[in-house]
């Protein structure tokens, strides 16, 4: 019999829908990560589609889309980022795929014009082509090294050999970021606690200045951040006086770490002594490299290689909207997202 692909109801259908992310995804906190995505998320709780077995009623697949509050242009917006998409692996078929994305995308606009937005692997991708849903844009992931020893490590086959050359060279990597842009006149501090109204303020301030965004008020950022089940974030904030002016969001991962969110006022020294007291935090704590996956187009993409950043890979993103029939009505030139806005 055909498979059959229904709307979930996240509370509902809590169980077979969490047994097919987990069966999928491997996710080892897969109930405390559901709690917060799909029905905590302060901007709404997720909608989601099934695929189940007509016969058993087994969950063969799954497909979620993540309600965001957006500034596009001067108003406010209805959206979502996709996620969670997954087809068991005895029953994987382009025709399937297709079907269970339709579903989702048509199921999420049926109600109201909304913009979503998704960050597809290579496989996702080839659905949205079949759906004739084009990229919009890049993400670009730019790394920093801090230290060489897992490189020289990797040709030498040595650790303790590759400690002892590494050591001028990440001496010199050191010396060179005091040599970066001026960053005078800024006081950045490690945020401690949830995040407060002067966030908020800040994410109205500024609205959609750098492109259209998610809103990023303190309660988005408490519960995307620091209330994350799975990782540990961290929050610097840069101030004038006692005003907060803009703050970058980073998480670490062993030897490597990720800035996954970098907003504030237009200013270069602000965002240089941002990205330099993350990077100094994280030297002294051995990390090996330090990446900001962002948009061609964000503000400080010119600023990167300044500080010592390099081009890495590339990955597609696309927006689906009613307004052109379904199709990428959107370029994400005219957007402003990172590596937070992404939910898979």
């Amino acid at each position: 019999m055909p498979d059959s692909i229904r709307n979930a109801d996240p509370e509902a259908d809590r169980a077979l829908l969490a047994d097919v992310l987990v069966q999928n995804f491997g996710l080892t906190s897969g109930d405390r990560r559901y709690e917060w995505l799909y029905l905590q998320n302060p901007h709404g709780r997720a909608r989601a589609w099934l695929v189940t077995d007509v016969d058993t009623g087994r969950g063969l697949g799954a497909a979620a889309a993540f309600p965001r509050t957006l500034f596009v242009g001067g108003s406010i917006r209805h959206g979502y980022v996709l996620g969670d998409f997954c087809i068991d692996q005895h029953h994987r078929s382009l025709g399937l795929a297709l079907q269970l994305q339709r579903a989702c995308l048509e199921g999420i606009v049926a109600a109201q014009p909304i913009i979503a937005f998704d960050f597809p692997s290579d496989r996702m991708m080839a659905i949205y082509r079949r759906m004739q849903i084009s990229v919009a844009g890049q993400m670009v992931r730019w790394a920093k090294p801090l230290r060489a020893n897992r490189r020289i490590g990797s040709l030498l086959g040595s650790s303790t050999l590759a400690g002892l050359l590494a050591a001028p060279v990440n001496e010199l990597l050191r010396w060179r970021d005091l040599a970066s842009p001026s960053k005078d006149g800024w006081k950045v501090v490690e945020h401690d606690g949830y995040c407060k109204e002067e966030f908020t303020h800040l994410a109205h301030s500024i609205g959609s200045r750098y492109g259209s965004c998610v809103e990023r008020s303190a309660e988005y950022l408490n519960w995307r951040y620091l209330q994350h089940p799975l990782m540990r974030h961290e929050l610097l904030a840069a101030r004038q006086g006692q005003k907060l002016k803009g703050y970058v969001v980073f998480s670490q991962t062993n030897e490597d770490a990720r800035i996954v969110d970098l907003f504030g006022f237009s200013d270069t020294a602000m965002w240089t002594a941002l990205v330099s007291r993350v990077v100094s935090l994280l030297r002294d704590r051995g990390v090996v490299t330090l990446s900001i996956p962002a948009l061609d187009s964000s503000p400080w993409a010119s600023l990167l290689k300044s500080w010592g950043f390099h081009r890495r890979d590339v990955a597609p993103i696309v927006f689906y909207s009613p307004r052109n029939g379904g199709d990428s009505a959107e370029d994400a030139s005219s957007w402003f997202l990172m590596d937070g806005d992404r939910e898979s």
